[in-house]
């Protein structure tokens, strides 16, 4: 398993290489961690792909902070697990815009970090989840975390990825059910991936990419618990 720490605060990146070699002893996965002293130096390092299974980011970084350096990390692996540590709980809240599965407060402690690094292993090995959608002629084999959103257009829905879409003769409610999990109604014709969503406003839900799809009146108050708690408890959780 391979992780990435970054911290412009030696220390700590010593003792967090402690603690996940004890993880490693007691018969877990091997680890391998690399170490960054500041946001500059991880992206030099990483320019089109971040190799890593677990990144952990210090927020307080001089010049390009801890949430700004998650922010170019998803523009190039939207996948990726990432966790933030941080003195102070200020920030707890910007989490959610990068999806960050957890905000932990410094020194790190065992009692932090091993749930976290059991949960990466669990994911790596975790089947990717797919639906199956089209008619007689032609069959389209969709993961479902590449699904952005849903629009009912008539007898058909538009299914919405980032690359494309495809236009499908099924009902809202019949997609709906077969999307469970991380999709949420934000009104009656649109159906969104929380994987996907960066912000709720009151009357539009954004999404990654520049996407956005309306929020009804009567769906923003459900809409929004889920989106909080679905950052809460970490999606890949």
């Amino acid at each position: 398993m391979r992780i990435a720490y970054c911290d412009d605060e030696k220390v700590q990146g010593i003792y967090v290489k402690e603690l996940t070699a004890e993880w490693e002893r007691e018969g877990n996965s091997s680890c391998e961690l690399t170490i960054y002293g500041s946001a500059e130096e991880m992206l030099f390092e990483n320019v089109d792909f971040f190799p890593f299974d677990f990144i952990i980011l210090d927020i307080e970084l001089d010049r390009m902070n801890g949430i700004e350096l998650a922010k170019n990390i998803r523009k190039v692996d939207r996948n990726v697990i990432i966790a933030f540590l941080s003195n102070s709980k200020e920030y707890v809240f910007d989490g959610y815009e990068v999806q960050a599965v957890r905000y932990l407060l410094k020194p790190i402690t065992r009692e932090q970090l091993f749930p976290l690094l059991d949960m990466v292993r669990e994911n790596s090995t975790k089947e990717k989840q797919y639906i199956i959608v089209g008619g007689l002629v032609e069959k389209i084999k969709l993961e479902l975390d590449d699904i952005l959103y849903v629009e009912a257009s008539g007898h058909y829905v538009n299914i919405y990825t980032e690359k494309t879409s495809y236009e499908v003769k099924m009902n809202m409610n019949e997609i709906t059910n077969k999307l469970k999990g991380n999709f949420i109604s934000t009104h009656r014709s649109y159906l969104v991936n929380l994987y996907h969503v960066d912000r709720i406003t009151k009357s539009e839900c954004h999404l990654k990419g520049g996407y956005t799809v309306p929020v009804s009146r009567g769906a923003y108050k459900k809409v929004n618990q889920e989106f909080i708690m679905y950052y809460k408890r970490g999606e890949l959780e």
